[in-house]
């Protein structure tokens, strides 16, 4: 009996130390980066889709792969049944999460290797949420901007290039990036929205809320402002938070509960809710699992969207300064 333990501990060791020994090798991703996701394909680059006629065109920002469940899981999947056109638009990979890396690789180094890797992963995970809500591949956009980034894009780098601190590239270098002669640059981050904007004509657009605690996030909408200007738009905007303060509360799953607007953006916006019913909260609840690389890190966070509603603000009551 003692062998047979010694045995197993003894293979046990191999098990978890050649993959950590291979997260050393330079310029190989770690295989734990693809744990459990490695037969997921990645969704593919595609084109802006034409304007369909006679429905509402729904264009969904997210800053980050799971953004676009947290604040309009729901909505996709109501304006999904109700034969509306959703078109979901990626400004980043998700890619400079350094708590999912360091979970999943064991190794303290910020290898850009890894960070590279982990933004393919979530763009599976993303792919996957997509597919649970019924998004079509061809209606998924990766613009492929540095994580972590789009603030200084927006201040700092309007017109030079951006090198990231985590992937350690300046271009959006994955292989299904929407615009692959782009450069990380405010300029180039405005023109691809632009593009998008002009081809899909979107009747309705979600996207980040300009007072989010996270800069790209804040940076999104600025970004949205500025191309809305270019082309002579008018959609309807909808403007979802997700990084408040002390918001949503509390920070577990209660799918029986509502979610309520932050009661200190309350005077200075026109928060409108939209009740979902138990089919939708339920895919809500199985497209924010997909993103396995958030929930082991950040779980209970995610979970506390999982409500009987969503809440978004429609007008701007008192204009904040948002050039900053």
């Amino acid at each position: 009996m003692r062998r047979r333990r010694r045995g197993f501990w003894r293979w046990a060791w191999v098990v978890v130390a050649v993959p950590v020994a291979m997260g050393f090798i330079p310029g190989v991703p770690h295989p734990g980066l693809q744990l459990f996701m490695w037969w997921v394909p990645i969704p593919p680059r595609v084109d802006v889709p034409s304007p369909r006629e006679g429905v509402e065109r729904v264009l969904v920002l997210a800053p980050h792969p799971d953004d676009e469940v947290l604040g309009a899981g729901g909505a996709i999947v109501d304006f999904l049944a109700q034969g509306h056109q959703v078109l979901v638009v990626f400004l980043t990979a998700g890619d400079a999460n350094t708590a999912a890396k360091r979970f999943f690789t064991w190794n303290p180094l910020n290898r850009p290797e890894d960070y590279q890797a982990l933004g393919y992963r979530r763009m599976k995970e993303a792919g996957e949420a997509m597919r649970i809500l019924g998004v079509p591949w061809d209606h998924i956009l990766f613009l492929g901007y540095p994580d972590r980034g789009l603030h200084s894009l927006w201040t700092t780098y309007r017109e030079k290039i951006y090198r990231s601190p985590y992937t350690k590239m300046d271009h959006p270098f994955y292989r299904n990036s929407f615009n692959p002669e782009a450069r990380y640059k405010g300029e180039d981050l405005l023109e691809d929205l632009c593009t998008i904007l002009r081809t899909f004509h979107p009747t309705i657009i979600y996207c980040p809320h300009p007072e989010d605690s996270h800069p790209d996030h804040r940076a999104t909408a600025l970004f949205l402002q500025a191309a809305l200007g270019e082309v002579f738009l008018a959609p309807e905007i909808r403007y979802y938070l997700v990084h408040g303060q002390q918001w949503p509360t509390p920070l577990r799953l209660i799918p029986d509960a509502e979610l309520s607007a932050p009661s200190y953006l309350a005077d200075r916006w026109d928060w409108r809710t939209l009740p979902l019913s138990e089919e939708t909260v339920e895919k809500k609840l199985a497209a924010l699992r997909a993103y396995s690389s958030q929930r082991v890190t950040n779980g209970r966070f995610l979970a506390a969207f999982v409500r009987q509603n969503e809440v978004y603000a429609l007008d701007l009551l008192e204009k904040p300064v948002l050039n900053r």
